[in-house]
């Protein structure tokens, strides 16, 4: 399966990857990282649906609908039309904008239940079917749940597939979303996937997205970190131990600190006292060139430096590699830095958390041009070099 960048020129969307649209990721991308830390564990739900009133449970409640930045093509209903959907690690119910839809964008992002022979309505009594949520960034959404045959590339029709059927999202682009985390509704819990593999493209590129011998098969790599055991949330979470710049090394306070692997979160985020020995290193092998400074309203990346004309091709960067229990991945300077949108802008592209209490999280730009392979059955995950641009 294709994997597309959701902005840039590699868009099936459409979407060109502007000055405002990649400040707007970097804000999802906060609030994100601020839906994911506002609930304990232990607030989690198994199920992500409630048996009595049949509203909606997403695990971690308060997530953003719009989260990631990457988007497969699925095929929906009988007969089967092609929709493009945000594909996300961290999510347990995927979704669908349907007919009728309101602030839902274009009609052709919009699926019609009408038009297929084998939709039909679930999770449902005769005096409710419907649920209704809030999120952090003031958006909402309403729906309810179905079921449906589900097609993906290449071709392999899954029946009776049971989704979330929305009628209202302020998402405009993309037509739902993808969920691939290990709850009881996850594509990879209902067709009872036991490995899979993506390589996340830069926005000039594209990737994919492999399932069991097929991702075994493609997505060889040689080392593994334990996946650690998640049931009630389906995040997919290892022991982080540090990250090294040229010759330093940084460490958790502990021997190792959970970290969660999400493709639906942009910017790496670390540990306070780990991030701030990072960048203080990062800072002075680049004391050389100025810093730049950030707007107000832009507080994620906060280590930035213009690098006109050749400035960038020949600034040196010391080897950073992320270091797992078992397992160091080695970045590249394009997984290191993130670049401003149609300028010579260049920042540090990892941040820090507020609190020693935050989750580590690894997110998409550090993991782009990466094989990372989920082994479920096994409990593990592997990273290695990919074969996307």
């Amino acid at each position: 399966m294709l994997i597309a960048p959701r902005y840039g020129p590699c868009s099936p969307l459409g979407q060109e990857k502007s000055y405002a649209v990649s400040a707007q990721m970097l804000l999802q991308d906060e609030l994100r990282v601020q839906s994911i830390n506002s609930l304990a564990p232990s607030k989690y739900v198994d199920d992500t649906h409630d048996k009595e009133t049949h509203q909606l449970r997403i695990p971690g409640e308060g997530r953003l609908l719009d989260g990631g930045n990457y988007v497969v093509q699925l095929g929906f209903g009988t007969p089967k039309r092609d929709f493009n959907l945000i594909l996300d690690t961290g999510s347990n119910a995927t979704w669908i904008k349907c007919k009728p839809c309101r602030h839902c964008g274009k009609p052709k992002t919009i699926f019609d239940p009408n038009s297929s022979s084998t939709f039909r309505k679930t999770h449902c009594n005769e005096s409710n079917c419907s649920f209704g949520s809030g999120y952090l960034d003031n958006s909402s959404f309403e729906g309810f749940w179905a079921s449906d045959t589900l097609t993906i590339s290449p071709p392999h029709p899954i029946q009776n597939f049971n989704f979330v059927c929305v009628n209202k999202t302020g998402i405009k682009d993309a037509s739902g979303l993808l969920a691939l985390g290990q709850g009881d509704n996850s594509l990879v819990s209902q067709t009872g996937t036991n490995v899979f593999c993506h390589c996340l493209p830069s926005e000039h590129a594209t990737g994919y997205l492999l399932f069991d011998s097929e991702a075994r098969k493609r997505c060889r790599v040689k080392n593994f970190t334990a996946l650690k055991p998640q049931k009630d949330n389906g995040r997919y979470m290892v022991n982080f131990t540090g990250i090294s710049i040229g010759n330093k090394t940084f460490t958790t306070t502990s021997s190792s600190q959970d970290a969660m692997i999400d493709s639906g979160t942009v910017i790496t985020r670390l540990p306070p006292s780990v991030y701030e020995q990072f960048r203080f290193v990062f800072r002075k092998l680049m004391e050389e060139y100025s810093l730049v400074k950030r707007p107000p309203n832009e507080r994620t990346l906060e280590t930035c430096y213009e690098l006109k004309g050749d400035k960038h091709s020949t600034v040196e960067i010391p080897t950073v590699v992320l270091h797992f229990e078992n397992l160091d991945v080695n970045l590249t300077r394009s997984q290191v830095l993130w670049q401003e949108e149609n300028s010579s802008v260049y920042c540090l592209a990892f941040a820090g958390n507020e609190d020693v209490g935050n989750m580590v999280i690894i997110g998409n730009h550090q993991l782009q041009k990466l094989n990372v392979l989920y082994d479920i059955q096994g409990s593990k995950v592997g990273i290695g070099p990919g074969n996307c641009g």
